[in-house]
This record gives C-alpha cells, sequence and structure tokens, in this order.
C-alpha cells in the first residue's frame, strides 16, 4: 500500500510517517502549503494533487489535520482521504466536503465525534492522541538543575490573545460586557461540560454587539454556528488564559513554578519563566526532571486528552492535569495520573504529591506502562490500517 503524505509544518508527522513504514507501507511525502494557501476553495491546489493521484500508484492519501481541498481531490479520483486532527476549534472541520465517503476523519476528541455523528457525519471516529514513547527512552534525564522544578507548566498562557480580545470588548454595550463575564464565571468553575456556545445561542442582543467589535469571516459552506466560533475561539481562549495564570500564580505562593512559554510573563512575579523549549530536544527533559508535570487543558477541547498528557505520561513524568472526561476510558485516575476539580484541589494534590514521592513515582511509572502498552504512534497507525480494511 502506497501512501501519500501531505507534508506541512505538523506535530507528529514524523512519527506518523515512521509508523506506516514500520506497518509496511510505502510513503511519500507531498508538500502541503498549509498556512499559505486557501485550503477550503482552491482550484489550482486541488487540480495539483489529482494531477498527482490520477497516475493511479496512491492508495491512500493522509494529512495531520483534515483540508477540504485534499477531501475534494481525493473524492473526484475515487481515492480514500484519511485525516488524524489534532486542533480543536477547527473550523475547516465544518466543511461540505467532510461527507465525502471516501473520507476517513479521525478526531481526539470523544464529544466533538459525538457531535458531528449527530449533524450526519458518519465518516468521523474517535481516536487519542499518542506518544512516541520509543523516541522518548532513548532521551536520558539529564539531572542537572537546568529543568529540574518542584512543578513545570509548558504551555501558554494565552496572554496576547486574551489582551486582544479585551481590547476589542472596549467599546461593547455594558449589557453584553456583562453577560459574557458572567457565563465565562459560570464555565470557569466547571470542568466536563463546556456550555458557553448554548449560552450564546439565541443571545441575538449579545451576538450583535460581539458582530460590531469582533466580527468574524466564514467560509461560504461553513455549518457551524457564530455561537460556536465565538465561543470556542475567543471565550475559550480568554478563559484559558484567565485561569492558567491564575493557578500558576497560586501555586508559586507555595512552591518553585516554572513555566516553559515563548512570550513574557511579568503578570507572575514568583513563576520562573525558562522561555520556549524544543519539541523533540528539551520538552522530554522537563518532563522526565519535574515532579509533578502540570496540565491546564485548553477549554475549547471539551473532553479530549491533550497531546501534552501524553507527552508527559509518555516520557514516564507525573501528570497533575484538570479533569477531562476522555481520560477515563483509558487510564485510571490516581493510579496511572492525577487530576484535580478546582483550585482548592489542585493545591491539595500538588502539596501532597510533592510529599509522597514514592507514591509520585509509581503513578509516573503506570501511567508510562499504559502509554507503552496501547498509546503509541504505531497503534494509532495500526487502529487506522485496520479501519481501510474494513472500509475496502
Amino acid at each position: 500500500m502506497k501512501i501519500l503524505l501531505l507534508e506541512w509544518d505538523s506535530f507528529g508527522q514524523e512519527y506518523v510517517a515512521e509508523a506506516f513504514r514500520q506497518n509496511e507501507c510505502e510513503t511519500e511525502h507531498y508538500p502541503w502549503p498549509f498556512g499559505k494557501q486557501e485550503m477550503r476553495e482552491n482550484d489550482t491546489l486541488c487540480r495539483e494533487l489529482e494531477n498527482r493521484l490520477r497516475n493511479g500508484d496512491v492508495s491512500v492519501v493522509f494529512s495531520l489535520n483534515f483540508f477540504p481541498v485534499a477531501a475534494y481531490a481525493c473524492h473526484l479520483c475515487g481515492i480514500r482521504y484519511v485525516s488524524w486532527v489534532y486542533d480543536t476549534p477547527y473550523l475547516l472541520l465544518y466543511s461540505k466536503h467532510i461527507k465525502y465517503e471516501t473520507n476517513q476523519v479521525y478526531l481526539f476528541d470523544r464529544s466533538l465525534c459525538e457531535e458531528f455523528r449527530r449533524n450526519g457525519i458518519d465518516r468521523v471516529y474517535y481516536l487519542p492522541m499518542a506518544a512516541p514513547v520509543e523516541i522518548y527512552e532513548k532521551i536520558r534525564a539529564d539531572g542537572g538543575r537546568k529543568y529540574r522544578a518542584e512543578i513545570s507548566f509548558v504551555g501558554s498562557t494565552y496572554r496576547e490573545e486574551t489582551q486582544d480580545f479585551s481590547c476589542m470588548l472596549e467599546g461593547i454595550s455594558p449589557y453584553a460586557a456583562g453577560y459574557l463575564d458572567a457565563i465565562i464565571g459560570m464555565q470557569k468553575a466547571v470542568y466536563g461540560n463546556f456550555f458557553l456556545d448554548g449560552l450564546l445561542e439565541g443571545k441575538e442582543t449579545v451576538l450583535e454587539e460581539l458582530r460590531r467589535v469582533c466580527p468574524i469571516l466564514r467560509g461560504e459552506d461553513e455549518w457551524e454556528s457564530e455561537a460556536w466560533v465565538y465561543a470556542n475561539y475567543f471565550l475559550a481562549r480568554k478563559l484559558t488564559g484567565i485561569q492558567r495564570v491564575e493557578l500558576l500564580d497560586m501555586l508559586s505562593e507555595h512552591f518553585e513554578v516554572k513555566l516553559y512559554t515563548p512570550k513574557g510573563t511579568p503578570e507572575l512575579p514568583r513563576v520562573a519563566n525558562q522561555g520556549p523549549v524544543d519539541y523533540v530536544s528539551q520538552m522530554p527533559q522537563v518532563f522526565k526532571n519535574t515532579c509533578i508535570n502540570l496540565n491546564m487543558t485548553l477549554r475549547s477541547i471539551h473532553d479530549g486528552i491533550p497531546l501534552r498528557a501524553m507527552d508527559i505520561m509518555g516520557c514516564g513524568g507525573f501528570l497533575l492535569t484538570n479533569y477531562q472526561e476522555d481520560f477515563e476510558y483509558w487510564f485510571q485516575p490516581d493510579v496511572d495520573y492525577v487530576y484535580y476539580m478546582d483550585k482548592e484541589d489542585l493545591l491539595y494534590k500538588a502539596d501532597y504529591y510533592l510529599g509522597h514521592e514514592e507514591e509520585r513515582m509509581q503513578i509516573a511509572a503506570n501511567g508510562l506502562r499504559k502509554v507503552k502498552e496501547a498509546h503509541t504512534y504505531g497503534h494509532r497507525i495500526r487502529t487506522i490500517l485496520d479501519g481501510l480494511g474494513r472500509m475496502e
């Protein structure tokens, strides 16, 4: 079987390619200009891919994330298009081209998969993210002071996005501003149930204000609601930024906290901002040398296990995360990982596990074993290939 891989600047691309090769698939990398060209309707790009597929030697086209123009080209040629989506929210999913029978779309958030199926899209399937454990096992913890910490967090505080959105809202009506603050406050207190979009649906007065101060451009074939876009793209990021800063600041009052992020964080004076880390060579060192690796999920990921959480466990790191329902299908809390439900719970569990090293290390070892046994890129690609076999 020959796989045409649409190659762009994505996470995990090299791991996917290697997993295909280990399953005796021939692979060809096809340059894909995501971020440089239109991905919904693009006659030139579609025709170029279609011409390549007409050669007859390609069995399957694969991409990380879904591209409507690629789905259309594969549909025209009668070739299976497989995509594995790791971003959310991801507006390109909401396209008329997702309905083709030639599509095989994998989503890492179970609730998102169920949403699409409720809307009559039956070519979507649930597939969690993975970790390249075989790569991480070759990276030895350096044991030095550079990456050692009681608590570390790798990720953005979304400070810039939050500031930009807040600036946009400066001219909004007092009623709309008060309503948005209220529903963000409600969502802030709840994990495991995302309801911001539902609280915006039908609130025409608030939506009209959002359209006025923060207009959004949508493709002609997009079918998600405006409320969904504002809730998942803007409000969820604002809430995530607020919550991440609040929790990191709280933890830094009691423990040594290191933050790995590209931007400065003057609002977190007690947190040691270490700057960005290289995803391949440095990030595993953080996870391997840190006592507690913190995950604070972007709130637009409603139930899914974030890629960062898989990476932490795949490195043998101890994972302390907010509650996400999808963990329950694969891992056992307090055995393979630990979750918190609110600020007080986070503070208590951070203090407890920093004081119980043997228990903490056993949980980290259990998490690594589970990921190694069932959640590597090899496991995921075999699932995809099995799915291809069933659909032939």
